[in-house]
């Protein structure tokens, strides 16, 4: 391999790094979801799952996701800075209708999220 073709792959080699990493690190940051907790209701008829949706930049807040089939809703969580595990978030079922979404947070008061599954919505509670 000569110099001149030696240079091509080089510069080549480092375009791609260079358009690379900047998408990498954006889609961590952003996009990518981290599935947190998952629950069922008693009946088995519905489901409620909380993701951490990118990841929190320095100490900034994390970005949660609440799902239930096709709603949603979004939440942040103040923890520091720091990745969130399953134990930042707890679900209790009230009934085969009614989920307790509970977020915890190292810099927050706990959050309480209530699903009502027959009328699809979410509401803060406290």
């Amino acid at each position: 391999m000569n110099t001149k073709e030696q240079k091509k792959w080089g510069c080549l080699i480092f375009t791609v790094i260079l358009l690379l990493g900047p998408g990498i690190f954006l889609y961590d940051m952003k996009f990518q979801e981290t599935m947190l907790v998952s629950s069922v209701s008693p009946d088995g008829k519905h489901k409620v799952k909380v993701v951490e949706k990118g990841s929190a930049f320095f100490f900034g807040s994390s970005k949660v996701l609440i799902r239930s089939g096709w709603r949603y809703t979004n939440r942040l969580i103040s923890n520091d800075g720091g990745r969130l595990n399953p134990s930042n978030v707890s679900i209790d079922w009230k009934s085969n209708d009614i989920a307790l979404i509970t977020l915890l947070g190292e810099e927050q008061q706990p959050e309480t999220i209530e699903f009502n599954a027959k009328t699809k919505k979410f509401e803060t509670l406290r």
